[in-house]
């Protein structure tokens, strides 16, 4: 797998707790478990019982920070970690392709561990939590020789609603240093697998029974792959052979004010692959212009079951506001 400016956005990460995701799954949750945070070196996890819901790692290792496991409360685990034919893919994560011409999403053959472009975390990550809530502060750098690109990343997130599902909103802020970026990508046109960057989920190996819609009502690869869409939720049925099946879906929501909304999709959905996100650069490259800046922000809600067009769209609505 795998030049226009856009002005700086003044964009600050809120989180909202809704309970919009209520149907007939919700009673299978009437029983959840005890919800609490914890925080290690370099991590924080929201734990049900003695069970990882979802871990945000902060430390860059091999690459860049990510999100693994990320499950549903009490299980399965949706997300897969440097699975063997891409092992650069880290659950949910977010890498560009190329910036200045320098890969910062695979690993070169003589290094397999290490894109070219180094992803840093620079500084202590700020962890501030409530009762239910969560917040993730971390400051990134993109370099090769020198730093290129800084980025202020915010992530919040919530305890689980009644039913299971939950939010995430992740908040990423770019500015370039003291030369123009150019954002740029393996373009579609000139490869079957060319398109993505940005915020991405690699799923499980167990999922299977794929369906993914988006927002304008498009289902599966051949209607929706490279489609503008405010939405998309990909989901299936997860599980080992020694689990019990279970249904499960993640939905990202590409916010209203980020640039080139609604975003055009990547979206893999083989046994071989199962993979999407939102491609702010699927159609062409971008250039930011030093010293200037451009935010995104997405929600990530995984929940039980298959996506539901209404219930998704209402979630939309509310991310929008």
């Amino acid at each position: 797998m795998p030049r226009r400016s856009v002005p700086g956005l003044a964009l600050t990460a809120t989180l909202t707790v809704t309970a919009l995701w209520l149907g007939p799954v919700a009673a299978a949750w009437a029983d959840a478990p005890a919800y609490r945070w914890k925080t290690e070196q370099n991590s924080l996890s929201l734990m049900a019982g003695d069970k990882v819901v979802y871990t945000c790692q902060f430390a860059a290792e091999n690459g860049y920070p990510y999100l693994h496991p990320v499950s549903l409360p009490g299980g399965p685990v949706l997300t897969a970690m440097a699975p063997a034919d891409h092992p650069w893919h880290r659950g949910l994560w977010f890498s560009w392709k190329f910036l200045n011409g320098v890969n910062y999403w695979e690993f070169p053959p003589d290094r397999p561990n290490q894109p070219d472009g180094k992803t840093a975390v620079v500084g202590p990550a700020t962890v501030l939590t409530t009762a239910a809530t969560a917040t993730v502060k971390l400051r990134l750098e993109y370099s090769k020789a020198r730093v290129v690109l800084a980025e202020e990343r915010t992530l919040a997130g919530s305890f689980p609603r009644p039913d299971g599902s939950y939010i995430i909103d992740w908040t990423s802020k770019f500015t370039a240093q003291d030369q123009d970026v150019v954002f740029e990508r393996t373009p579609p046109q000139e490869a079957p697998w060319g398109g993505y960057g940005g915020l991405g989920f690699r799923a499980s190996k167990t999922m299977r029974e794929f369906r993914a819609i988006d927002s304008e009502g498009r289902t599966g690869r051949a209607a929706a792959h490279g489609k503008a869409a405010r939405w998309m939720d990909f989901s299936g049925v997860f599980g080992a052979q020694d689990e019990k099946p279970t249904a499960a879906g993640t939905a990202i929501f590409d916010h209203p004010s980020n640039p080139r909304h609604p975003a055009l999709w990547y979206l893999s959905d083989t046994t071989d692959l199962p993979y999407f996100g939102p491609a702010l650069l699927f159609a062409e490259p971008l250039t930011l212009k030093a010293g200037e800046s451009f935010a995104v922000k997405y929600r990530i809600l995984v929940h039980p079951g298959p996506g539901d067009q209404a219930t998704l769209e209402q979630e939309s609505q509310e991310f929008a506001k």
